[in-house]
């Protein structure tokens, strides 16, 4: 599928110069189309040409099907300061990436504000982040790929395996006025933390990988979150990719990943991720449930859409007495207690 990418600027009172931004469109797309939109936000010492970079990406998922048709744009923010931070006596670039470039998206390019998905890299990733767990029911999904968290709580809890180069600017950035309070204020650990309850009931498909072998020991970070996510019991996908860097081979299948994840969510949330003949087929198995379980059961599809549905009701009466005397087993993840 040949893809058309669109390059322009932004002016808003946000921040103070002009902003360029890319879009990228499948082919052919009109106005009319009213198409998920991907939020792109590009890493440190980057820009809104990073969409470049992964168009032939893109354009091969468009083409197998792995990614359905959407609006996939960026915006250049700064390549050292903005971090995705709303600057007390700046400018606020959260506040425009949240706000202001959705905004133009759907205004310019028809793109349906109803089905945004995040998805970021190493310093995008913790912007992609933050956005998404300041207002979790908004988004389809968040996809964060070696993010930049800082595996502390406050400023003083920083170490130097985890400021390298711009991470110890970023560390500085976050606290601001240098209190705890405006740090824990930038901190995605925080605002999960404030905002689990709302998280958990937005059912919001999230995404997180990381190399194991990041030179910014990123992986530190994104374990952490992984670790409160579960804690939380707060569901999402987490990748610990062995051998895997900051850069290199990784980084690209590491998109194609988070791409093919936000594709998933796209077609769950629109209700394409199961057939007519699977619906039938789920709506058999709770009718028998419901029925008392009387009669020879449905068909039993192991390796199709169905078969969780079907193996939780075979299940039924023992999950029933295990959460009777486990309150746990209710959880989707259990409590792990340290040995």
């Amino acid at each position: 599928m040949a893809s058309h990418l669109t390059r322009d600027v932004l002016r808003d009172p946000l921040v103070a110069n002009d902003v360029a931004y890319a879009v990228l469109k499948p082919d052919g797309w009109t106005r009319d189309e009213r198409l998920p939109l991907i939020v792109l936000l590009h890493g440190a010492n980057s820009s809104s040409e990073v969409l470049a970079a992964f168009q032939p990406l893109i354009d091969s998922m468009w083409d197998d099907g792995s990614l359905p048709r959407s609006i996939i744009a960026s915006a250049s923010t700064p390549t050292t300061g903005g971090f995705y931070l709303d600057h007390e006596a700046g400018d606020c670039w959260e506040s425009f990436m949240a706000v202001a470039f959705l905004r133009l998206l759907e205004d310019e390019y028809g793109a349906d504000g109803s089905r945004v998905s995040l998805l970021g890299s190493s310093m995008g990733g913790y912007g992609a982040l933050k956005i998404a767990f300041a207002d979790p029911a908004r988004w389809q999904a968040v996809a964060a790929i070696a993010p930049a968290l800082l595996p502390a709580t406050t400023p003083e809890q920083l170490r130097p395996r985890n400021t390298l180069g711009v991470l110890a600017q970023l560390g500085e950035e976050m606290a601001g006025d240098g209190t705890d309070q405006r740090f824990a204020e930038n901190s995605v650990l925080h605002r999960l933390r404030v905002n689990a309850d709302a998280i958990r009931a937005s059912e919001l498909p999230i995404f997180l990988r990381c190399g194991d072998s990041d030179v910014f020991k990123l992986h530190d970070g994104t374990e952490q979150l992984h670790r409160a996510l579960w804690d939380l019991d707060i569901g999402h996908e987490y990748h610990l990719v062995f051998g895997g860097d900051h850069i290199g081979p990784e980084a690209m299948a590491a998109q194609r990943a988070a791409l093919a994840f936000i594709g998933a969510a796209q077609r769950a949330r629109a209700g394409e991720d199961r057939t007519a003949a699977d619906r039938e087929l789920e709506a058999a198995w709770l009718s028998w449930s419901a029925g008392g379980r009387k009669g020879t059961p449905p068909a039993l599809d192991a390796h199709g859409i169905t078969g969780p549905t079907a193996l939780r009701v075979l299940l039924e009466p023992e999950l029933a007495e295990a959460a009777r005397r486990d309150p746990t087993a209710l959880r989707r993840y259990g409590i792990i207690s340290p040995e």
